[in-house]
């Protein structure tokens, strides 16, 4: 059984694939803050009945070309889900429960999968059908949650062509102008997150005395514009 996953991939990609998904999820992305929880609803895209198994995975270093996704303990998690498997009725729905479980110090990201999995009556007779080759698709479907401290605050610092974020929370970048000290601006086609501790690399290097005007999202304030002016560090 060949496993595709699917978890915001580009638009292109997801026509491409050579298979019908028997599930959606909706969202694909939201956010936890404080003790405020969050719900994703699961839809059946199939007439019958099937089984779908949720997991849970960290995203250390995400946004960046070290990303990688690690299992956590229950413990260690700064999230639960409810429930963690469950029985879809042909074209029903069923929502899924997000609850924090622990504050963060710095915004954090996990993805949820959902997977369609075999019940038990497909278990039980997993041995008749060997004869047949399988071809099927399994797809699987990834959520992004963004879990956000209470007391988060932007911090951003530039050296050299390298901007820093020295803050709590992740920075949605999605303009970079670069302004003298006379106010005559260029901007550049900039658009990336920035999580906190990461650094992006400016496709530029800033003029001496001159200062960064960044326009940028934050996870808490969806697609809400904030503009803030960075200058220059030695070093």
């Amino acid at each position: 059984m060949k496993k595709i996953v699917l978890s915001l991939l580009p638009l292109v990609l997801l026509v491409a694939l050579p298979a019908q998904a028997n599930l959606t999820i909706h969202p694909m992305r939201t956010s936890i803050e404080g003790k405020r929880s969050a719900q994703i609803r699961v839809y059946s895209q199939s007439t019958q009945p099937q089984y779908v198994q949720v997991a849970l995975r960290r995203i250390d270093n995400p946004a960046s070309e070290n990303e990688r996704e690690v299992v956590v303990e229950p413990h260690e998690a700064a999230i639960s889900i409810t429930p963690g498997k469950f029985a879809l009725s042909g074209g029903g729905n069923r929502l899924i429960r997000l609850i924090p479980l622990q504050s963060v110090e710095k915004e954090t990201a996990y993805r949820i999968y959902f997977e369609g999995v075999r019940g038990p009556e497909e278990i039980e007779h997993e041995g008749e059908g060997e004869s047949q080759a399988n071809v099927g698709v399994s797809l699987v479907w990834g959520a992004l949650v963004n879990v956000v401290p209470t007391e988060g605050e932007v911090a951003l610092r530039l050296q050299g062509n390298s901007l820093h974020n020295t803050g709590t929370l992740r920075v949605g970048i999605t303009s970079v102008a670069e302004c003298s000290s006379a106010g005559a601006c260029t901007a550049h086609d900039v658009s990336h997150s920035l999580y906190p501790d990461a650094a992006l690399e400016l496709p530029f290097q800033p003029k001496p005395g001159s200062t960064l005007q960044l326009r940028y999202r934050l996870t808490r304030d969806g697609y809400r514009e904030h503009v803030q002016t960075v200058t220059t560090s030695a070093g």
